[in-house]
């Protein structure tokens, strides 16, 4: 069967609507919310740890108020929360509640990861959070059209074994998927429910994207391979236990209910048996669990998720194999640009990462009292300087985008900072405005008539500043401030630009096959002012279909469904020297760093006839391509 089959035609039409535009309206929707609630998405997170840590881990932790857990009303795996939150290395000995502790697992361990984003979500993450935190609130109809749309991922992902519909299906498939996304669209604006509209009308009746029926096939593979992990645990659920896992299972089998009650009549036997396994959990017969979880039923089960895998990989060979950009072997390699950050030289064989100013302005509320302090904490990476200046910010409005060389500012400090944090001070005694930061003293005059309104200038970068003040009045940031600044919290208390200037996204023109090999040189770039902020480059090697498409995301490194064969970052330590990937005819992907450690991996046969895709990520980095071969 091939794509221009016409059952398999409606299939990926189903599948783009399900699982390409249904996962984007989910994520506009948590965007939406979270900017009604002036959160970000990492605060959010943090709010809810607990509950969503039980959300999948159901033995007690040492947040719990009693020695049972808090259950969480809906349910994740593990891989799906540790897209949310990273383990940390506390010692086990803060964590006071003892039995969590023996098993090494408690909510206090785990911290918001640094990198998550909105964007790195998929259907089932974003709907839990959707509709099980308190923080949002819908009618009936809208908590069913985003429990539909779960529905129909889960029914999209099963009929990856056969990869077609026919068109009674298909009908009363798109008919139930049109009804589900038109409702979550018309949660955010009336322009994403004519843009959701269109998005209908053109799949139906436009010719179909290849680039798009990769990206179902990608997602399918990602979720599929998810559940297929669990269910393999779940047969193997003594050595789960031995393991000190038996906290995961009881999530596990809610969420073998939930996905196979949507692919499975009710009269099933496994739906019967899933069922049944729970009472076993709860009676503590965990022999009678393990018996009953490596029944054939099981097994059937396991072998149409394999079936889904084996599917998958015969398509992912098919559809990359028939990109119509797909370059052969040739005697020239160069880099093509992904991100507005990345400048291209020679004959596009050098990328550097190309500096765009991208700041922000605003002031205080309110000029700064004789012996008045504050205290700025900065963190993220960037740069923000503070100054001052002795007239009514709103006279100051319209130079906002100009306010870099007004001649009226004074600036005191720059702050530069790298994944890291800072604590600014900032005092006033009559004529003097002093900064202490990093251990080093600032002194600014001003004039004692007239009293200094701050002024917070981030220049780029995706750093954070929030305000802290002790005053009976307390200070915080003014209504006015410029276009690419936001507040967040509702407070005026927190700020952060809109849009950051930080990462810078590369790759080689074309796919690596057996037997290429290209040397590159990694050098430091050498700044044009005094900014002395670390650089760093970030590598990740993959057989995705990283040719188009799906890699001109601005930063493809935080993708939930990217699947990586290597995946490495730099500091600047280790940003200069040489980096060499090469393919042996054999089929082995050698990556040797620029400190000379070498690392390989064994390509599949399917890899190997894709080829890998190099992909970078800059920061005050230039590339250059040395040399290219093709050996014999």
């Amino acid at each position: 069967m091939s794509i221009s089959d016409k059952d398999c035609q409606r299939f990926f039409r189903a599948g783009i609507l399900t699982l390409k535009h249904g996962t984007a309206l989910l994520q506009n929707l948590l965007d939406f919310k979270l900017q009604q609630m002036h959160l970000s998405l990492r605060e959010l997170l943090y709010l809810h740890r607990h509950d969503l840590f039980h959300s999948w881990y159901k033995n007690g932790c040492c947040t719990c108020p009693t020695a049972k857990p808090s259950y969480f009303s809906g349910h994740l795996i593990k891989s799906q929360y540790e897209d949310l939150f990273e383990l940390t290395k506390t010692p086990n000995r803060v964590c006071q509640h003892v039995k969590t502790s023996l098993h090494g697992i408690c909510s206090c361990r785990y911290e918001v990861r640094k990198d998550v984003h909105t964007r790195s979500l998929d259907i089932p993450v974003s709907s839990t959070l959707l509709l099980n935190l308190d923080d949002f609130r819908y009618d009936d109809a809208s908590i069913e059209a985003i429990w539909e749309l779960r529905r129909l991922r889960n029914e999209i992902i099963d009929l990856g074994s056969e990869m077609c519909l026919i068109e009674e299906k298909f009908q009363l498939f798109w008919n139930r998927l049109v009804s589900s996304v038109g409702s979550i669209a018309a949660l955010t604006s009336a322009d994403s429910q004519d843009q959701t509209t269109e998005q209908i009308r053109s799949l139906r009746d436009d010719p179909l994207h290849l680039y798009s029926a990769m990206t179902v096939v990608r997602t399918i593979s990602h979720g599929n391979q998810r559940e297929l992990s669990f269910l393999q645990d779940l047969q193997d659920v003594m050595g789960m236990q031995s393991n000190k896992r038996q906290g995961e299972v009881l999530a596990m089998l809610e969420l073998g209910l939930e996905l196979f009650s949507s692919t499975l009549s009710q009269s099933n036997l496994a739906l019967k048996e899933l069922q049944n396994c729970k009472f076993l959990l709860y009676g503590g017969n965990f022999t009678g669990l393990a018996k009953n979880l490596s029944s054939p039923w099981m097994k059937k089960l396991l072998k149409a998720r394999l079936q889904v895998h084996e599917q998958t990989e015969i398509w992912r060979e098919m559809l990359w194999s028939s990109d119509p950009l797909k370059s052969k072997v040739s005697q020239t390699l160069s880099f093509k640009s992904c991100g507005e950050n990345v400048k291209l030289s020679n004959d596009r064989r050098c990328a550097a990462w190309n500096f765009i100013e991208s700041d922000g302005v605003t002031f205080s509320n309110r000029p700064m009292d004789h012996l008045e302090q504050v205290t700025l904490d900065v963190t993220g990476s960037g740069e923000v300087a503070i100054g001052a200046i002795e007239s009514d910010p709103v006279v100051q409005s319209r130079r906002l985008s100009s306010f870099s060389t007004c001649p009226d500012l004074k600036t005191a400090v720059i702050v530069k900072t790298y994944d890291s944090s800072y604590q600014v001070k900032i005092s006033r005694d009559s004529d003097l405005l002093i900064v202490f930061c990093d251990d080093q003293r600032y002194v600014m005059e001003v004039d004692q008539k007239k009293k200094p309104w701050l002024v917070f200038n981030l220049r780029f970068g995706d750093l954070q500043i929030e305000l802290e003040s002790e005053a009976h009045f307390p200070m915080k940031f003014h209504e006015t401030m410029g276009t690419n600044v936001q507040s967040v919290g509702g407070t005026k208390r927190l700020l952060r630009l809109k849009h950051v200037n930080l990462r810078s996204t590369c790759r080689l023109s074309r796919r690596l096959r057996n037997g290429e090999e290209v040397l590159l040189n990694v050098c430091q770039e050498k700044p044009v002012d005094v900014r002395t902020i670390p650089c760093y480059l970030s590598l990740g090697i993959s057989a995705d279909g990283l040719q188009n498409g799906s890699l001109h995301e601005d930063q493809p490194f935080i993708s939930a469904s990217r699947s990586w064969l290597f995946r490495k970052r730099y500091d600047q330590s280790l940003c200069s020297g040489k980096v060499r990937i090469s393919v042996t005819r054999r089929g082995v992907l050698k990556l040797v760093c620029p400190q000379g450690m070498t690392e390989t991996v064994q390509l599949s046969n399917t890899e190997q006839k894709m080829g890998v895709a190099v992909v970078f990520e800059l920061f005050r980095t230039e590339l250059d391509i040395v040399s290219y071969k093709i050996r014999g």
